[in-house]
């Protein structure tokens, strides 16, 4: 009976062995066969040309504003390409294809040059790869272009600036732009020269919204002071003004438009930027929630400011969330 099971398991690990080798076989005979992805496009090759003093070549930084010329060759060895695609990758992973048909006599080499302008901060990276006459991925010669805007405006979020409580003088309900704080009135004065307007409230007594709370903003500057309960006349008066309160499309604007120092200041001159406060009066009308202002400071920056909240701190203090993008 011993010598038996001794059979059974020396035949056992036998046909172990067996599968483990064959196994082996099998995946090195698939190994060979399978094409390696960096020697499998060859055929295409694209070069980038360094003619002119807006060119890259590889990487650059620049500057908002500025031209950028990606001139390059792209060739087949073997087979006509079709079309040829341009594809652009933000750094925020967002992309954009470009594709256009060759001719005839372009089909095996082919030369151009895209014209590019700075308009975002961060980087965005250009393939140029060709398909055949199935739309089959040809190649890219392996090669990338990337250009960096470099930083051309400061964005300060989510920043608390409270409603106005004589009885809590500990809330900061005064807010500057440059330095991304929010004072207290007690603080107000020795930070005058930085501080770029308060918050003012009432309570609307609407059948409605009776009882919410509506904001006002107002800059330091504003003639008569629209909130008389703290006495702001030795201050000194910043000349920061504001657009008209924008409700539409604003979290996709803020996000995806204003994306550099030059978009934000040709968004804002779509707007007349002479406003030194608010006047609303009634909750429906206020400031809350995903609406945003453009504003012009002293120094001539723009930027704008946009509500993320109107909510309450756990203590129930009612605050506005702001953020704000100021040119550099």
């Amino acid at each position: 009976m011993v010598k038996k099971i001794k059979s059974i398991e020396m035949i056992t690990r036998k046909l172990l062995t067996l599968l483990i080798v064959l196994t082996i076989v099998t995946l090195g005979s698939c190994s060979k066969k399978s094409e390696n992805i960096f020697n499998m496009f060859e055929d295409v090759n694209i070069t980038f040309h360094d003619d002119s003093p807006y060119a890259v070549t590889d990487y650059k930084r620049y500057n908002d504003g500025d031209s950028v010329h990606i001139s390059f060759t792209i060739t087949s060895a073997n087979k006509d390409m079709m079309k040829l695609v341009v594809d652009s990758t933000l750094g925020t992973g967002a992309k954009g294809l470009r594709t256009f048909d060759l001719k005839d006599s372009e089909r095996r080499s082919y030369s151009g040059r895209i014209r590019y302008k700075i308009n975002r901060d961060g980087k965005a990276t250009f393939r140029i790869y060709a398909l055949d006459e199935l739309n089959v991925y040809m190649g890219d010669g392996y090669k990338s272009v990337t250009v960096e805007g470099a930083p051309s405006y400061t964005i300060l979020p989510d920043r608390k600036v409270y409603s106005p409580d004589l009885d809590k003088p500990e809330l900061p309900t005064f807010y500057s732009i440059r330095q991304g704080k929010a004072y207290t009135y007690a603080e107000g004065l020795a930070n005058s020269a930085d501080i770029d307007f308060g918050i003012r409230t009432e309570i609307d007594s609407t059948t409605g919204n009776f009882g919410r709370t509506i904001y006002n903003i107002y800059s330091i500057s504003t003639e008569p002071n629209p909130h008389p309960e703290f006495d702001i006349s030795g201050w000194e008066k910043r000349q920061t003004l504001f657009s008209d309160m924008l409700v539409s499309g604003t979290s996709e604007a803020f996000n995806n438009t204003l994306i550099s120092a030059s978009r934000i200041e040709e968004e804002a001159k779509k707007y007349s930027i002479d406003k030194r406060h608010t006047s609303f009066q009634q909750y429906d009308q206020a400031i809350k929630a995903d609406c945003m202002f453009y504003f012009l400071t002293p120094e001539g920056k723009y930027g704008v400011l946009f509500i993320k909240q109107n909510t309450q701190d756990a203590a129930g203090n009612e605050y506005l969330s702001i953020t704000t993008k100021i040119q550099n």
